[in-house]
């Protein structure tokens, strides 16, 4: 399924520099900066709440529609590329949009979510180790999925799937290492330290049979031995 995009209101800024964006922020906006290789870069501005209120609710590949009195900018669909925080206070501080041609593929990281249930976790005790969380694929804006499921219902003890296993949607293509692991079912830990002396203990049952008997070797050696 394509991903939804929200709508948010978008406004030049006029007033740029450090000065500009700390003015923006007094003003409940967030200053930010819409940009595509082949257009000059613009500066802009979103309302503060606005936009954190879609953040919270949007996916990774999120697509945003800037609705804008500025001709340069209505009707532009763009994702995030950056945000900046206040680590200490958690406030959003800058965003970066980069905005998105319709007839233009885009590379873009889209997360992973599993569906099933693996039989090596259900019914022999493994571990679902998860190592990949979100893959990157080439596509046009219209067809950003919004998630890449992972069918996990064949998936048994110690065995994985990789990137180039994933069922990717129409028009949708893999941009990552396809050798690179999504999703894995482990031997517990607990199991491997209980099979570890098993076989330790066969192994050594195995040498102990093989080897001979101290009372066996004697007579071969005196039978060697020249009489006197």
């Amino acid at each position: 399924m394509a991903v939804e995009s929200f709508t948010i209101e978008v406004t030049e800024r006029q007033n740029l520099g450090k000065s500009g964006c700390n003015r923006a922020r007094r003003e409940g906006y967030i200053p930010g900066v819409a940009y595509h290789r082949a257009d000059k870069p613009i500066a802009v501005q979103v309302p503060y709440k606005e936009f954190t209120i879609m953040a919270k609710q949007a996916r990774l590949s999120q697509v945003f529609t800037f609705k804008s009195s500025s001709s340069s900018l209505d009707g532009k669909a763009a994702i995030v590329k950056e945000i900046q925080q206040d680590h200490l206070k958690g406030k959003v501080l800058h965003v970066d949009f980069q905005t998105l041609k319709d007839d233009e593929e885009i590379s873009i990281e889209i997360p992973v979510k599993l569906v099933g249930e693996s039989p090596g976790v259900k019914s022999d005790g493994g571990v679902l180790t998860l190592v990949t969380h979100e893959v990157s694929v080439t596509c046009l804006p219209k067809n950003i999925p919004s998630v890449i499921e992972v069918d996990i219902s064949k998936l048994g003890l110690g065995e994985s799937i990789h990137a180039s296993e994933l069922a990717l949607p129409t028009g949708v293509v893999l941009a990552d290492d396809p050798h690179e692991t999504i999703v894995s079912v482990i031997i517990p830990r607990a199991v491997e330290e209980e099979v570890k002396p098993e076989a330790a203990a066969v192994a050594a049952a195995a040498a102990g049979a093989a080897a001979p008997a101290a009372g066996d070797a004697a007579p071969a050696a005196a039978a060697k031995s020249p009489a006197k």
